[in-house]
């Protein structure tokens, strides 16, 4: 274990050192690789911008990413394009998080067409919950300028007919593993307005042998008109899981097997916009969201699933203000209301809700050209209470803020530096509210306290392009179990630097390389254990990777290769549970493995009409069975698994052919 620490405390402290001067910025030149617009992101900021102009670092993934990937999910997506910041529990369709910057999963604010969306069932949302049908355009934001998430924010934006009349897609894929989908994504437009919509349906067995294989049915429906100034949008989304659990006990000691035992979840999300030009600089804006997940989950250690279900209402209004030539302001107002009824828990009875209203503004400014500023501040008042046995219990009552100022200078020569500071002090979650409802003597949860600073230098001239960032998160009154119910008392500080360079023409070719180094360490534990805490597990410390393309006439090939390095991680912990079902403290060890995964695919575009796809994915992982998996034949093995203790997806070679007309 001293080793493993010194070793890659090394790598990030060489890191670290040459960040002080340097730090990154985003994966891509100032401008379109075919010298086009400038690149803009939608969501670091509240009105676009530049990339070279935000104090951040933005990815931005386009329509052709995302099918080239053949990703079903959010997760499946970012599994590949962020190793180490995102980590899957095994195979198709079970959990996995974000831990964007090196922050928690409740530190990453997944938005959807502009409303945030996360499930009061859950702490920190489960990428792969998060369907991509129908989405042409990811944004990855780390550090979040603008009023994202403590750790970043991931932006998703669905798409519209781009010629008046009707158009689509039509797919269908087949493959290893039992492979299987359709999609169609019809829609129709005309002057000033659009209706689209979609379906995808796919299934594919789990990594073990299951009873029955992993399902996803998810529709969307979309509606846009423009009358006068104004412009509204009507969108609708649902979606169907069901997936294969069938790891029931995994534990230092012991392991459970059960071939039937499976979750579900269904979900609709709903939103209404308008979007008003009221004069000349002065722009509208206000949404209405409304979600319900219901969820049936077995808990960790049992067969049987659990009922329970999330609700939310969201309203955002802002008004956007042009002020003068080199400045600009953002007003908003939020409000929005949760309510989760029961648990995965059976023994969690009652509902606990909470309302939150939110007021903040936005200032951009320009004091010479090139140098641009960007101050964001937030106030919310928050209320919680819990619905037991007839009663509605006040559990909080207290006030939040953010508060971010942001620096971006251009320099020349392609050059341009940032840097970014904040803190916020916000509200437990409902569902960690409803859990402590089992310990009576808990005390009242406290808000959470927390401070970033970010700095980054990146570069892009002609092919070239290159970024190097480094940032650091600090907790106080971060919420933690300890084995009876959550309690304010852990201190964590999260540090993570990341170098990228590559070199890309706008479709012929392209080779990009990056490496990252990070660490979550527990402030509050014993000396020597600063690592090894619930707070601080789920970091690689190192990882790197390269991926490249080459393209010819209407071929593209593809290829990546990642490396997940060793990490502080346990087997079978829950979402945030100290102390498994068995009551047994969870035990966070140093693992010795690494995870690394290959993938290609190769495009083939024949004719206006047709393309194909053909994709082999995660070559480098061994096939298991229930039985290997029960007497741990692949435990400590490279490759073997990302979260220690459940199986990671075994080689997968799929077709797929599309009919856009």
């Amino acid at each position: 274990m001293i080793v493993l620490t010194a070793a890659t405390t090394g790598v990030r402290l060489l890191l670290s050192a040459l960040s002080l001067t340097l730090a990154a910025q985003d994966q891509a030149p100032p401008a379109s690789p075919d010298g086009g617009k400038p690149l803009e992101s939608w969501a670091a900021e509240s009105r676009p911008v530049a990339l070279a102009r935000t104090p951040g670092q933005v990815r931005i993934f386009d329509e052709d990413d995302i099918q080239r990937s053949g990703a079903r999910t959010l997760g499946e997506f970012l599994l590949r394009e962020l190793p180490s910041q995102v980590q899957n529990q095994g195979g198709p369709g079970l959990p996995s998080r974000s831990y964007l910057g090196g922050g928690r999963p409740q530190d990453t604010r997944v938005v959807v067409d502009g409303v945030p969306r996360m499930d009061p069932g859950r702490l920190g949302q489960d990428l792969n919950e998060v369907p991509l049908l129908g989405i042409t355009r990811i944004e990855v934001i780390t550090g979040a300028p603008g009023t994202g998430g403590r750790g970043g924010t991931i932006a998703l934006f669905t798409g519209r007919p781009d010629k008046p009349g009707l158009s689509g897609d039509l797919g269908g894929l087949g493959g290893s593993q039992g492979q299987g989908q359709s999609t169609a994504s019809p829609g129709f437009a005309w002057e000033g307005g659009y209706l689209n919509g979609g379906n995808l349906s796919a299934q594919e067995k789990q990594t073990t042998e299951t009873d029955r294989p992993f399902r996803l049915v998810t529709n969307f429906l979309g509606l846009g008109q423009t009358w006068g100034s104004a412009t509204w949008t009507l969108a609708w989304r649902g979606t169907f899981f069901g997936v294969p659990e069938p790891y029931q006990q995994v534990t230092e000691t012991t392991r459970v097997y059960d071939a039937a035992r499976e979750s579900r979840q269904r979900s609709d999300a709903g939103q209404l916009r308008v979007d008003w030009n009221l004069a000349p600089g002065l722009r509208w804006e206000t949404t209405l969201g409304l979600a319900r997940y219901r969820h049936e989950q077995a808990p960790q250690g049992t067969s049987q699933p659990s009922p329970f279900e999330g609700r939310e209402t969201r309203f955002q209004s802002a008004l956007h203000w042009a002020t003068g030539a080199r400045s600009d302001l953002s007003l908003r107002l939020e409000g929005q209301e949760v309510r989760q009824d029961g648990d995965e828990n059976p023994l969690i009875l009652g509902s606990a809700k909470g309302r939150q209203l939110g007021l903040g503004v936005e200032w951009r400014f320009e004091p010479r050209p090139g140098l641009r500023l960007l101050g964001t501040a937030q106030g919310t008042r928050d209320r919680q209470s819990l619905l037991l046995g007839g009663a509605d219990t006040e559990v909080l009552d207290a006030s939040g803020h953010l508060l971010r100022l942001g620096l971006n200078q251009e320099l020349a020569h392609g050059l341009r530096i940032y840097s970014a500071l904040g803190g916020g002090r916000t509200a437990p979650t409902v569902l960690q509210q409803l859990r402590n409802s089992l310990a009576p003597a808990a005390a009242p949860l406290r808000m959470e306290q927390s401070t970033f600073i970010q700095i980054g230098l990146g570069w892009g001239q002609g092919n070239w392009h290159g970024r190097l960032e480094s940032q650091q998160q600090t907790g106080k009154d971060l919420l933690a179990f300890n084995g009876q119910g959550y309690v304010n008392q852990d201190r964590v500080r999260v540090r993570g630097t990341e170098a990228a360079f590559g070199w890309r023409t706008a479709q012929k070719a392209g080779l990009e390389g990056f490496i990252r180094a990070q660490e979550a360490r527990d402030l509050n534990a014993p000396a020597g254990q600063a690592l090894s805490t619930l707070a601080s597990q789920r970091r690689p410390f190192s990882s790197h990777g390269l991926k490249g393309y080459l393209g010819w006439s209407r071929v593209r090939a593809e290829v990546h290769y990642t490396l997940q390095g060793h990490q502080y991680a346990a087997a079978g912990d829950g979402e945030g549970g100290g102390a498994r079902a068995n009551g047994l403290p969870v035990t966070v060890r140093a693992t010795q493995v690494v995870y690394r995964d290959v993938g290609m695919s190769t495009t083939v575009k024949a004719g206006k009409h047709w393309t194909f796809v053909l994709r082999g994915e995660h070559l480098l992982q061994p096939t298991t069975d229930a039985a290997a998996w029960v007497a741990r034949a692949r435990e400590g093995q490279n490759d073997a698994s990302i979260i220690d203790g459940y199986p990671a997806a075994g080689p997968s070679y799929s077709a797929e052919a599309r009919f856009r007309f």
